[in-house]
């Protein structure tokens, strides 16, 4: 059997999973003619906590904003590849303009405390 042949129905699903995830188009209020809608990211900003910008020591970083503690504020948190260490930065500010508090290591960093990494 020919390699095209065995990758036809590949592209087909991948394409039609492509299609599928299209945004719907919008209908306009005063012609009725459907319209497409549009989506965009924000300008990248760089975060900073206690006033320095954040970054992991090593690898890769993997944030998460959530409220990890229930105060009602989303802090920052930042899984670090190396070593598998979860930085925990609470907010200070508010939801509408967070400020992050330096960073600590989820439980100071021991291993109970770490994602197995490798």
């Amino acid at each position: 059997m020919s390699k095209a042949l065995l990758l036809t129905p590949l592209v087909v699903f991948v394409l039609s999973i492509l299609y599928a995830a299209q945004p719907p188009a919008k209908k306009s209020e005063d012609s009725g003619a459907p319209t497409q809608a549009t989506y965009g990211f924000a300008a990248p900003v760089r975060l900073e906590a206690a006033g320095k910008p954040i970054d992991t020591e090593i690898g890769h970083a993997a944030p998460l904003v959530v409220d990890f503690d229930g105060d009602g504020k989303n802090d920052l948190l930042v899984g670090q590849f190396g070593d598998g260490i979860l930085w925990v930065y609470k907010n200070v500010g508010t939801n509408a303009q967070p400020k992050y508090a330096a960073g600590v290591k989820f439980m100071e960093g021991k291993w109970d405390g770490r994602v197995p990494t490798g």
